[in-house]
């Protein structure tokens, strides 16, 4: 080799997102905890030498699939509350979107890593309190376009509240109709 070369490694045969987002679905269905480094290769079809050549550690690809997950998530939400609707309009259909996901027993990922790692973890403590605060951030910008509203940050703490609870009791139920019911009750409230 000359001087001026750099040796490259092989380049990756995978595709990075697709491998994340297997990841993303056995740490959802598992947990962090009870997810071992085989079901992450079983998962992802990686080696462990390519999966940790790619990600590091198990804890940094974690931290690595939260942050894609609140991405896509406050992506989802930004396009419902962003939309040329009116804002209570745009907060129902947000609503609706939640209670017709909750149901099915994962949880919200990002809820169920906050109570399972935290508090202890700083990393993905700042990752949860990232998703929490862009969260109501959104809310917020919607609650502060509708006129009777209450304060945006009472307002958006009030339905960030009720969508977790929305998750939790998700878990449990089959039919959306009542977290659709309350989603209906919560828009009620705010007007």
């Amino acid at each position: 080799m000359t001087t001026g070369q750099v040796k490259v490694g092989r380049p990756r045969e995978f595709d990075e997102g697709e491998a994340l987002d297997a990841a993303m679905a056995v740490f959802w269905a598992k947990g962090y905890h009870a997810t071992s480094l085989a079901d992450l290769m079983a998962a992802t079809g990686l080696a462990k030498a390519s999966l940790y050549g790619a990600f590091g550690d198990k804890h940094s690809l974690f931290a690595t699939v939260l942050r894609r997950y609140v991405d896509q998530r406050v992506a989802l939400m930004a396009a419902d509350l962003g939309s040329s609707r009116s804002p209570a309009k745009a907060l129902l259909s947000y609503l609706r979107r939640q209670a017709a996901e909750a149901v099915g027993g994962r949880g919200c990922l990002s809820a169920n890593v906050a109570l399972e790692l935290l508090p202890g973890d700083d990393e993905i403590g700042e990752i949860v309190a990232r998703h929490q605060q862009l969260t109501r951030d959104l809310i917020a910008g919607a609650l502060d376009r509708m006129p009777k509203a209450p304060p945006s940050e009472v307002g958006a703490r009030f339905v960030f509240a009720v969508v977790e609870g929305m998750w939790q009791q998700g878990r449990t139920l089959t039919d959306p109709a009542p977290l659709l019911a309350a989603a209906e009750l919560t828009l009620r409230a705010l007007r």
